[in-house]
């Protein structure tokens, strides 16, 4: 009877089940060993990814053991893997396992496992473990007692929640007076602004709205038309030259002689036009200078009557009021003997004029642009720019070229830079004569251009190669 209790104290209260342990040895050691109290695959290789990693040579990257299949384990074993299983009835090696007992799958051999298996696999330097044991109950997790645990107001510093406290009081009181500060001034500025400018107030009362009708309508047209009539008499009456009108004066209007709307859009359209030359480029063909600039030392009143006299057009000495001049008061171009002036060398005899006045006309073509750059400013539109705006500066360097030799002509090649304003800022031309390179040159460097940007849209520096043709016609 007193053995009975004993017997029922030993008995364990309840079955437990039982799970898979597994362990690796490399070297001789037991590198890694594991309960697995969930029923699932194991996956052994060398990547990081599978239950148990392991780097060797003879492991693929991913092989799958021991397969779960209806809650039962299968062992999963290739050709080049050795080892033995026990089921507990023997001892039987993977080779034999193959003759009899292990079902073929391909490349592979399935066996299955019951709960009291155990057994050995080795591939290349690992062995590989396991048997079925019953699964242990759960540890756990170790806590401190509440004594060594405290609270959380332990674990504050006392002198660092003072010095919080004090700081977070401090602030809050100088926001608290800057806010309560801002409100008192503006107050008192929207008071003095109210004190210092008043606003005009109009009464309600004083105030008449009347819609307009019919009758009032005529009346305002009839005042209209009663005024008109008495500034035409009153017209009339101050005008001496009334009832004296002939034949010939029947088609005119008695109102004063003025502009028509017409004439008034074409006055506004035209000073808009010569608002816009005179912000255009000084060197382009709408600027004021037509190609030149009037700074430009090497211009003369000379030339500018030439151009104007190939063009076709009446110049007139004195503006065209018969004003007297300086010479014998002939209004023709070149008449006038004017000042005789020596310079320094001489005098100047009349063919010799002539000679100079003989200056062939010039011709530039511009052609073979190139960038060396990828931005947004296109070689297309630059040529298009220099023959729009900047033609007439070209011929100018030309034109001085042909003053010296008529017969001077050839190709330039000029190389500049466009930089992240749009202006030019480096420049080099290279052609049939030094001096016309310079004034080239000179030219070049007050260009403007687009802004070239980049792919991501940043102002950058741009190249560009051009080729000018130089030809007298």
């Amino acid at each position: 009877m007193a053995s009975a209790p004993s017997k029922n104290h030993e008995q364990p209260q309840g079955e437990r089940s039982r799970i898979l342990r597994i362990g690796v040895i490399l070297g001789g050691k037991i590198v890694e060993e594991r309960l697995l109290r969930q029923r699932q695959d194991v996956t052994i290789g060398q990547s990081a990814k599978n239950t148990f990693s392991v780097p060797v040579s003879g492991l693929p990257r991913r092989w799958t053991l021991f397969a779960v299949r209806n809650g039962r384990y299968f062992l999963t074993f290739a050709n080049n893997m050795d080892g033995r299983v026990s089921d507990g009835s023997g001892v039987r090696t993977l080779i034999a396992l193959k003759q009899s007992g292990a079902k073929r799958r391909g490349h592979t051999w399935v066996v299955p496992l019951n709960e009291s298996a155990r057994g050995k696999i080795v591939v290349g330097e690992m062995t590989l473990l396991f048997q079925f044991v019953t699964e242990p109950p759960r540890q756990p997790r170790p806590h401190l007692p509440a004594s060594v645990r405290g609270t959380f107001t332990d674990r504050l510093d006392p002198m660092l929640s003072i010095i919080m406290a004090i700081s977070l009081l401090i602030h809050f009181s100088i926001g608290l007076f800057a806010y309560q500060r801002d409100r008192v001034i503006k107050k008192r500025t929207t008071r003095i602004f109210n004190e210092t400018f008043q606003r005009p107030t109009v009464a309600a009362q004083d105030i008449q709205l009347t819609p307009p009708t019919e009758k009032a309508d005529k009346k305002a047209d009839k005042g209209d038309k009663d005024s008109k009539k008495k500034e035409k008499k009153a017209a009339a009456k101050k005008s001496p030259d009334k009832g004296k009108k002939g034949k010939g004066d029947k088609g005119k209007s008695d109102q004063p002689p003025g502009r028509s709307a017409e004439e008034r859009a074409q006055l506004e359209e035209d000073a808009r036009r010569y608002a816009e030359n005179l912000l255009a480029d000084a060197f382009g063909d709408r600027g004021v200078g037509g190609g030149s600039s009037d700074r430009d030392p090497r211009n003369d009143l000379g030339q500018a009557i030439e151009d104007i006299k190939r063009s076709g057009a009446q110049v007139e000495i004195g503006g065209g009021s018969r004003r007297g001049t300086r010479g014998d008061g002939s209004s023709q171009i070149g008449t006038g003997k004017g000042p005789q002036v020596e310079g320094p060398g001489g005098s100047t005899t009349k063919t010799e004029a002539k000679t100079r006045e003989k200056v062939p006309r010039t011709r530039v073509k511009v052609g073979g642009g190139r960038s060396d750059d990828d931005t947004t400013l296109s070689p297309d539109a630059v040529l298009r720019k220099i023959r729009t705006a900047y033609m007439n500066g070209l011929k100018r360097c030309h034109k001085d070229l042909l003053k010296r030799d008529p017969s001077s002509g050839g190709t330039v090649g000029l190389k500049f830079t466009v930089g992240p304003s749009g202006r030019v800022v480096r420049v080099k031309a290279k052609g049939f004569d030094p001096g016309g390179d310079r004034c080239i040159e000179r030219r070049a460097k007050s260009w403007r251009f687009g802004i070239p940007k980049d792919e991501d849209g940043e102002p950058t520096d741009a190249g560009f190669q051009v080729s000018l043709v130089l030809q007298a016609e």
